[in-house]
Protein backbone atom coordinates (compact mmCIF):
# COMPACT_ATOMS: atom_id res chain seq x y z
CA UNK A 1 0.00 0.00 0.00
CA UNK A 2 2.71 2.28 0.74
CA UNK A 3 4.24 2.10 -3.26
CA UNK A 4 0.48 2.77 -4.24
CA UNK A 5 0.36 5.61 -2.07
CA UNK A 6 4.18 6.85 -3.01
CA UNK A 7 2.73 6.96 -7.00
CA UNK A 8 -0.54 8.71 -5.94
CA UNK A 9 1.46 11.37 -3.87
CA UNK A 10 3.95 11.51 -7.01
CA UNK A 11 0.77 11.96 -8.85
CA UNK A 12 -0.51 14.89 -7.41
CA UNK A 13 2.66 17.12 -7.14
CA UNK A 14 2.75 16.58 -10.82
CA UNK A 15 -0.64 17.49 -11.16
CA UNK A 16 -0.25 20.29 -9.08
CA UNK A 17 2.71 21.58 -10.63
CA UNK A 18 1.66 21.32 -14.10
CA UNK A 19 -1.27 24.03 -12.67
CA UNK A 20 1.19 26.30 -10.85
CA UNK A 21 3.25 26.51 -14.08
CA UNK A 22 1.11 26.16 -16.86
CA UNK A 23 -2.01 27.83 -15.11
CA UNK A 24 -5.43 27.43 -17.11
CA UNK A 25 -3.42 25.57 -19.70
CA UNK A 26 -3.27 22.41 -17.78
CA UNK A 27 -7.07 23.16 -17.83
CA UNK A 28 -7.08 23.11 -21.26
CA UNK A 29 -5.28 19.83 -21.62
CA UNK A 30 -7.76 18.22 -19.30
CA UNK A 31 -10.57 19.15 -21.90
CA UNK A 32 -11.77 22.54 -20.93
CA UNK A 33 -12.82 25.08 -23.07
CA UNK A 34 -11.15 28.01 -21.53
CA UNK A 35 -11.00 30.13 -24.75
CA UNK A 36 -10.85 33.85 -23.48
CA UNK A 37 -10.77 33.00 -19.84
CA UNK A 38 -7.42 32.00 -20.51
CA UNK A 39 -6.02 35.79 -20.16
CA UNK A 40 -8.07 36.35 -17.58
CA UNK A 41 -5.97 37.31 -14.33
CA UNK A 42 -7.98 36.41 -12.12
CA UNK A 43 -8.68 32.45 -12.86
CA UNK A 44 -4.95 32.29 -14.19
CA UNK A 45 -4.07 33.51 -10.67
CA UNK A 46 -6.75 31.16 -8.59
CA UNK A 47 -5.53 27.78 -11.11
CA UNK A 48 -2.11 28.18 -10.04
CA UNK A 49 -2.92 29.04 -6.04
CA UNK A 50 -5.23 25.61 -6.09
CA UNK A 51 -2.14 24.05 -8.16
CA UNK A 52 -0.44 24.90 -5.40
CA UNK A 53 -2.68 23.77 -3.01
CA UNK A 54 -2.96 20.55 -4.70
CA UNK A 55 0.69 19.22 -4.81
CA UNK A 56 0.21 19.67 -0.94
CA UNK A 57 -1.76 16.56 -1.02
CA UNK A 58 1.00 15.16 -2.81
CA UNK A 59 3.89 16.14 -0.09
CA UNK A 60 1.73 15.65 2.87
CA UNK A 61 0.65 12.08 1.36
CA UNK A 62 4.76 11.36 0.84
CA UNK A 63 5.47 12.29 4.31
CA UNK A 64 2.88 9.79 5.56
CA UNK A 65 4.93 7.16 3.86
CA UNK A 66 7.91 7.78 5.53
CA UNK A 67 6.48 7.09 8.98
CA UNK A 68 2.50 6.16 8.87
CA UNK A 69 2.03 5.20 12.57
CA UNK A 70 3.04 8.78 13.59
CA UNK A 71 1.34 10.61 10.43
CA UNK A 72 -1.89 8.68 10.33
CA UNK A 73 -3.86 11.46 11.84
CA UNK A 74 -2.89 13.95 9.32
CA UNK A 75 -2.90 11.72 6.76
CA UNK A 76 -6.63 10.76 7.43
CA UNK A 77 -7.37 14.90 7.15
CA UNK A 78 -6.00 15.14 4.17
CA UNK A 79 -8.01 12.09 2.53
CA UNK A 80 -11.47 13.72 4.00
CA UNK A 81 -10.67 17.06 2.55
CA UNK A 82 -9.24 15.03 -0.75
CA UNK A 83 -13.07 13.17 -0.26
CA UNK A 84 -14.81 16.63 0.28
CA UNK A 85 -12.91 18.15 -3.07
CA UNK A 86 -14.17 15.33 -5.27
CA UNK A 87 -18.04 16.12 -3.51
CA UNK A 88 -17.70 19.40 -4.37
CA UNK A 89 -17.26 18.63 -7.90
CA UNK A 90 -20.59 16.60 -8.09
CA UNK A 91 -22.17 20.15 -6.88
CA UNK A 92 -20.70 21.53 -10.40
CA UNK A 93 -21.87 18.87 -12.10
CA UNK A 94 -25.34 19.17 -10.94
CA UNK A 95 -25.33 22.89 -11.97
CA UNK A 96 -23.38 22.74 -14.99
CA UNK A 97 -23.22 19.26 -16.55
CA UNK A 98 -20.68 16.65 -17.00
CA UNK A 99 -17.12 17.98 -17.31
CA UNK A 100 -14.55 16.30 -19.67
CA UNK A 101 -14.17 12.14 -19.50
CA UNK A 102 -10.12 12.96 -17.92
CA UNK A 103 -11.85 14.90 -15.23
CA UNK A 104 -14.62 12.01 -14.66
CA UNK A 105 -11.83 10.16 -14.18
CA UNK A 106 -10.58 12.43 -12.00
CA UNK A 107 -13.95 12.39 -9.74
CA UNK A 108 -13.86 8.57 -9.81
CA UNK A 109 -10.17 8.67 -8.16
CA UNK A 110 -11.24 11.40 -5.63
CA UNK A 111 -14.28 8.93 -4.20
CA UNK A 112 -13.07 6.08 -4.38
CA UNK A 113 -9.23 6.53 -3.54
CA UNK A 114 -10.01 8.40 -0.14
CA UNK A 115 -12.33 5.27 1.35
CA UNK A 116 -9.68 2.57 0.58
CA UNK A 117 -7.47 4.53 2.07
CA UNK A 118 -8.76 5.46 5.31
CA UNK A 119 -9.98 1.72 5.52
CA UNK A 120 -6.15 0.80 5.42
CA UNK A 121 -4.98 3.69 8.00
CA UNK A 122 -7.43 1.97 10.75
CA UNK A 123 -4.65 -1.22 10.43
CA UNK A 124 -2.18 0.99 11.37
CA UNK A 125 -0.59 1.10 15.09
CA UNK A 126 1.42 3.49 16.65
CA UNK A 127 4.28 2.02 17.43
CA UNK A 128 5.18 1.67 21.47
Amino acid sequence: MVMLLRVFAIGCILAGATHVFLGLGADAALGAHVGAAASDATLDSQNRFYGASFTLYGVLTWLFTTDTARYAPMFRLVMLCFLASGMARIVSIILHGAPSPMVLGLLASELLLPPLFLWWTRTIRPAP
